[in-house]
């Protein structure tokens, strides 16, 4: 995505407030289970979010989309009965330095042009990956620790009845990944790992360094902050781009492939 300064300041703002009600229905649902024994449901949470939005202290919740608010409180809910059903821990509140600013919406978000349109936003440009011609049916907007924004949309279609050819067996390749090759193929080529983390070492140790020896709560710390997620996003988008050219390869020439890894 490529917000204007101020779509970029509305994205913050929606952001923030997901992050807001998610910390009062936690709180909320808290202080009902020690007053009462009994936790609130989706719905009791939902009927008050639209009252809490009516009180002057809270009015700037309008400012963010009403989907926004009420998906929070029903990642809320669902993060509650994966804990109930001890598949996850229990939910814990989100700070505003360590939480990454994101939000969802479920619906009105629509693709025009290489423009998204976003409630409350406006129409945002974005760069595709690919094109869309299917209804969209939601939508994820998160920001990464570059400041940079990135939506991730849910389209619907119908995949038709026919049944898969068979694959040919002069195309069919199995795949075993090791450690000092990154993997090697069942027709004998072998695949080297790529070079550039090793590269980036030196410098991931740098920037550690320089982030340790900042004073905590101080500008300068902020800054080295800054300096090493530089620094790891480049390994991630190099990392990124390498295994997509890698799978892309692997799939033309291809047509099924097998995998296997050792430990």
């Amino acid at each position: 995505m490529e917000p204007t300064r101020e779509q970029g300041e509305a994205l913050e703002r929606m952001a923030g407030a997901r992050r807001w009600v998610w910390n009062w229905g936690l709180a909320r649902r808290k202080e009902a289970y020690a007053a009462t024994g009994k936790g609130l449901t989706y719905n009791q949470q939902a009927a008050l979010l639209t009252a809490l939005k009516q009180q002057p202290e809270t009015a700037w919740l309008k400012e963010a989309d009403s989907q926004l608010l009420q998906q929070a409180l029903k990642d809320l809910d669902r993060a509650f009965k994966a804990f109930f059903e001890k598949r996850a821990g229990f939910p814990q509140f989100k700070s505003k330095k360590r939480d990454t600013p994101r939000f969802r919406i479920p619906q009105r978000v629509k693709v025009e042009g290489s423009k998204v349109y976003i409630p409350k936003v406006g129409r945002v440009k974005i760069r595709q990956s690919q094109p869309i011609d299917c209804p969209v049916k939601g939508a994820t907007f998160k920001r990464d620790t570059q400041g940079h924004w990135y939506v991730t949309l849910t389209a619907e279609f119908e995949m038709p009845e026919v049944p898969l050819p068979p694959a040919n067996p002069e195309r069919v390749v199995g795949i075993d990944l090791g450690l000092k090759d990154f993997a090697v193929l069942s027709d004998g080529t072998r695949i080297a790992p790529p070079e550039f983390y090793r590269k980036a070492e030196r410098r991931l140790r740098k920037a550690h360094k320089e982030l340790s020896r900042k004073q905590k709560g101080g500008k300068n710390r902020d800054k080295a902050r800054e300096r090493l997620n530089r620094v790891h996003a480049k390994v991630r988008n190099q990392r990124q781009d390498w295994l997509h050219k890698l799978t892309t390869g692997l799939v033309q020439k291809y047509s099924t492939t097998g995998c296997a890894s050792r430990t």
